[in-house]
């Protein structure tokens, strides 16, 4: 493809910090997105801690002592790519101005704030210009749709809710501006003008108060739920919208309490605090032998480090004589990449075609298809039976690509409702102070050719959803495989 930086050489080698070459741990993650690298770059890549010294390569440089922001810096006479930060997360930081300075020719960009909204304003239209992936496959006119928020933005009384606004349009989950807020554990659908509870599990503050499925939310610190004015600020899908919209209006600041309001179909009003939480409650895995035959094991997120691969070692042991196993990622939102494919490949039999991927590669354009493909894990890793893998629409971004590889394998059935739509793999850009513009940089297709994004993963055996406190619709359809 014409206008890479770096097509026609050899090989592009990126210079991993000597300081520390895993980068935290997170070296396996650039090692699986290497298509990405070389996708934008326009050319093979290799990871090394050794500097070749001459050639075209990407230094990534960990300086402790650095007291400017992260930075990125190209030198197209030199081909050389140099990213700085005071640590791992710095870096990454780093990483993602490369579209920046990549656009502008060279020089060098680091990462600060915006400092006003016409500057956040000019970034917001760039950035997205230039990164998304989606505006051909969505039918969406950028320029378009700026011009429509423009005046809103500039103007708002609440500056973040006007920029939700404007990048709710693009129906993209991964594609939105981002306060840093924690979530509360459960699942609330807006829609028709109301927020309702779909899901209060067992063991939680409401649902000790007296929640269940079927109340409504009522008001949120002392004000009003205005359920339409969380739709229009939501960016994600249709199907899977009402239910982003309401975690989003659930969401808030990492340990401080809310105060929330519901009320019953029978008229009962209940109101109770709550502090929002960076991940999910603990256990994070859980897993239990329903019947004889049939195992259960939940996944709630892909957290590397929370001793994820080490539970799902010891369910499977542990319900190694099951026929069938149920492995419910209703509510997933995603995670870590790495593990989530890494659990995928104990489900496969033989190596297998997974899907493709198409990348951003700047200006509006897009990489050719790269076939996704994976090999089984280690026999003594592996699941022998059969699977059924529930998902419904908070089913998102890494439990979509562990669902890409085994959706439609004779072993595995897909039960409940399509995925939410967004496997994403987005860049994050700051804009004004507490606020993260993230954008999706591809598009995900399953073997037949559907794109994940937008439509979700397609399953096997719908379920509607059910409002029922007493019945798990979904479970006992997989039950009965």
């Amino acid at each position: 493809m014409p206008g890479l930086p770096f097509a026609g050489e050899a090989c592009v080698t990126i210079v991993l910090p000597a300081e520390d070459p895993t980068l935290g741990g997170e070296l396996p993650l650039l090692e699986l997105e290497r298509a990405g690298f070389e996708a934008e770059l326009g050319a093979p890549v290799r990871f090394t801690t050794a500097d070749p010294v001459v050639g075209p390569r990407w230094n990534l440089v960990l300086d402790p002592q650095r007291e400017a922001p992260p930075a990125t810096a190209w030198d197209p006479a030199e081909r050389v790519i140099t990213s700085c930060g005071k640590d791992v997360g710095g870096l990454f930081e780093a990483l993602n101005l490369w579209r920046t300075v990549r656009r502008r020719g060279g020089g060098s960009v680091e990462a600060r704030d915006c400092t006003d909204r016409g500057e956040t304003i000019e970034r917001v239209v760039r950035e997205v210009a230039d990164t998304y992936p989606a505006f051909a496959l969505r039918g969406l006119d950028w320029p378009a749709i700026c011009a429509r928020h423009d005046d809103d933005v500039r103007r708002a009384d609440d500056t973040l809710a006007a920029l939700q606004r404007w990048i709710a349009e693009l129906g993209d989950a991964h594609t939105w501006v981002w306060p840093g807020h924690g979530n509360l554990p459960y699942v609330l659908r807006v829609a028709d003008g109301a927020a309702t509870f779909a899901h209060v599990a067992a063991r939680t503050v409401a649902h000790a108060a007296g929640v269940r499925p079927a109340w409504r939310l009522t008001a949120v610190d002392d004000a009003p739920v205005d359920a339409d004015a969380w739709l229009a600020r939501t960016a994600a899908p249709p199907h899977s919208r009402p239910y982003l919209a309401g975690r989003r209006l659930l969401a808030g600041r990492i340990g401080e309490p809310r105060s929330l309001t519901a009320v019953g179909p029978e008229g009962r009003e209940v109101t109770w605090q709550e502090e929002p939480a960076g991940r999910p409650p603990a256990p994070t895995v859980s897993w239990s032998q329903l019947a004889p035959g049939t195992g259960y094991l939940r996944v709630d997120a892909w957290l590397d480090g929370d001793g994820v691969d080490e539970a799902i070692d010891a369910a499977l042991s542990e319900l190694n004589r099951c026929e069938q196993l149920i492995l419910d990622l209703r509510r997933n939102p995603g995670g870590n990449l790495v593990l989530a494919s890494r659990t995928r490949d104990r489900f496969l039999r033989t190596d297998t075609t997974l899907g493709s991927i198409r990348y951003s590669v700047g200006e509006g354009r897009l990489s050719p298809p790269i076939v996704l493909t994976a090999e089984p894990a280690p026999a003594s890793k592996r699941w022998a039976g059969r699977l059924a893998v529930l998902t419904d629409e908070l089913t998102f971004s890494s439990s979509e690509d562990f669902l890409l590889g085994l959706q439609g394998l004779e072993h595995v059935t897909v039960v409940g409702r399509p995925s939410g739509g967004g496997s994403g793999r987005p860049r994050s850009v700051r804009l004004l102070p507490g606020m993260l513009l993230t954008i999706s940089t591809a598009l995900t297709y399953d073997r037949d050719g559907r794109c994940v994004e937008g439509a979700g993963v397609p399953v096997d055996l719908l379920v509607a959803a059910d409002s029922s406190a007493e019945v798990d619709s979904t479970l006992e359809a997989a039950r009965a495989l």
